[in-house]
């Protein structure tokens, strides 16, 4: 089966993967960074926040 994911930010339609996928992305439009996990079904994204030193 083939997921689509997108930005949670801001909306922004990032890809398509399938199960087993494990993805680090920048979203073209704001700029955030994620890392987009499929397994069993679920989808997983979680947000990396930039070090600011």
């Amino acid at each position: 089966m083939t997921y689509y994911t997108v930005c949670p930010d801001c909306g922004y339609k990032l890809l398509k993967a399938s199960d087993g996928s494990q993805i680090e992305i920048y979203c073209p439009k704001c700029k955030a960074k994620m890392l987009i996990e499929i397994k069993d079904g679920k989808i997983l994204i979680q947000k990396i926040l930039a070090d600011k030193t």
